[in-house]
């Protein structure tokens, strides 16, 4: 409510400004225009290619198919008075494409801002402005700006429904110290990173913005950015991560898609304690949540075909207090027959009667249940035969069934207390992989045949398949 309200005022502010004034025409020289308009009056400026400009008092300018352009080291546009409306242009090649200076209530709207060499828009000091419908692309390229959307020291702004598409490293940054920003509806693709929030930077709201496709992470939060609101967004397809974290806590991120991302879905790092993640669906990385902190709640999420789940090296809880629960795990093969706290009641609980372990320490200790299917499973199996002389070979068969494609099937023999010995690769002919293991290195025993199959993304699946007893040459035992 206090944002709602807050950005009511703004447009209350706005319309204050430029509602009364005298609405002029401009076709050339738009810098001495706006010099000799007065407070609240409307320019609607003509198509044509226009020099940089300076806004010192309250306007509404309206570009209709009008052009800036500066030199590479000018800011085409400078906002310097509260209460201004920019509209409709096209901003290119400077240095800033539109620079908002210490000012408020101004709405920036619908321009389309490129191939600048710093940020294509940036707010600098600036408090309770919108920024909305604007293109922001490609900007930053010569390895001097980076931004599309920059925000420094700024507070209370909404930027809502623009595009930063291929800036030279982030699509929105706030740097340092911008708090209370909802950051909505944005589309921040093929840039390094989606958004970027680094020192200091707390209570905003990332919501409904699609955070996909950009070299490193769709969002990343550094350095004490705290108590931030990231919910419902679509972060997708990002060569590293999802979402990152470092040394940033008391942050919840809440219905989110995070998936298909490289290297980690959701990573959070660096003494990032106490988080709340809770209902997203993560899904599709090399490892879906990966923790290097503590103190974080992670429940009432969907984490499935990620080639490792998830990854704890802090102390973390996996599961809310009964009834409400822990997590949905694709690779979950419990049963749910009993209920309650302990598990211990006859009954469907929806939850799995096994905790669902992560690693020695960590576990899920209510996985939810629904729609659980192996990455990898064994349908069926042979070994023929099962009791063989030394040196004697043994015929492995196994039907395999995969969501993603095997890349590689083998097999090894296991003795208690032994390492693996002896080994045999499986092909493929025709729905069977199949392979001769032979015993000559085995020592005379009883032998667990262990199956291993790799996936293309690097799943693997390590299953008994059979055992098999080993005699020496002498010929079979009696017993």
């Amino acid at each position: 409510m206090r944002i709602t309200a807050f950005y009511i005022a703004c447009a209350i502010l706005l319309l204050t400004f430029v509602a009364s004034g005298a609405t002029i025409q401009v076709r050339s020289d738009l810098q001495a225009a706006i010099d000799a308009a007065a407070p609240g009056d409307t320019l609607q400026v003509a198509p044509g290619t226009y020099d940089k400009i300076t806004i010192q008092k309250s306007l509404n300018l309206v570009g209709n198919g009008a052009t800036i352009r500066a030199g590479d080291r000018d800011a085409c546009v400078g906002v310097e008075a509260d209460g201004v409306s920019f509209t409709g242009f096209t901003i290119r090649d400077g240095f800033y494409g539109i620079k908002l200076n210490s000012v408020k209530g101004c709405r920036i709207a619908n321009n389309t801002v490129i191939r600048c060499a710093q940020p294509g828009i940036a707010l600098l000091y600036s408090d309770g402005n919108i920024i909305t419908g604007n293109n922001a692309s490609f900007n930053g390229l010569g390895g001097e700006g980076w931004y599309g959307i920059y925000l420094s020291n700024s507070n209370d702004n909404l930027i809502a429904d623009n595009v930063a598409y291929g800036n030279g490293a982030y699509g929105v940054n706030l740097f340092p110290s911008c708090n209370n920003n909802t950051i909505r509806g944005n589309v921040l693709q093929g840039n390094m990173y989606g958004l970027y929030m680094f020192t200091n930077c707390a209570h905003n709201h990332i919501e409904f913005n699609d955070m996909s496709r950009n070299t490193n992470s769709g969002l990343d939060l550094r350095f004490n950015c705290t108590d931030n609101i990231i919910l419902n967004n679509t972060i997708t397809e990002n060569v590293v991560a999802g979402v990152t974290f470092m040394e940033s806590g008391q942050n919840t991120v809440k219905g989110n898609l995070i998936s298909g991302n490289g290297r980690y879905g959701l990573q959070v790092q660096s003494s990032s304690d106490g988080n709340t993640i809770i209902n997203n669906n993560i899904s599709d990385s090399q490892t879906g949540i990966f923790l290097e902190s503590s103190k974080n709640q992670i429940y009432g999420n969907r984490i499935a075909d990620n080639v490792i789940q998830a990854e704890d090296r802090g102390k973390n809880s996996w599961s809310a207090p009964y009834p409400k629960g822990g997590n949905l795990w694709s690779d979950y093969l419990g049963k749910d027959e009993m209920q309650g706290p302990n598990q211990d009641n006859p009954g469907k609980d929806g939850f799995g009667d096994e905790p669902y372990r992560i690693n020695e320490i960590s576990k899920d200790k209510y996985p939810l249940m629904g729609n659980q299917v192996r990455q990898i499973s064994v349908m069926e199996k042979e070994l023929s035969p099962e009791e063989v002389r030394v040196g004697d070979n043994i015929a492995v068969k196994a039907k395999l069934k995969s969501k993603y494609g095997l890349s590689q099937v083998t097999v090894r023999a296991f003795r208690s207390g032994s390492k693996a010995q002896g080994y045999a690769r499986l092909d493929l002919s025709g729905d069977l992989y199949q392979g001769i293991f032979s015993t000559a290195l085995l020592d005379p025993g009883q032998y667990e045949i262990v199956l291993s199959a790799r996936d293309l993304r690097g799943y693997e699946l390590q299953e008994t398949i059979g055992k098999v007893k080993v005699t020496a040459r002498g010929g079979f035992s009696s017993s």
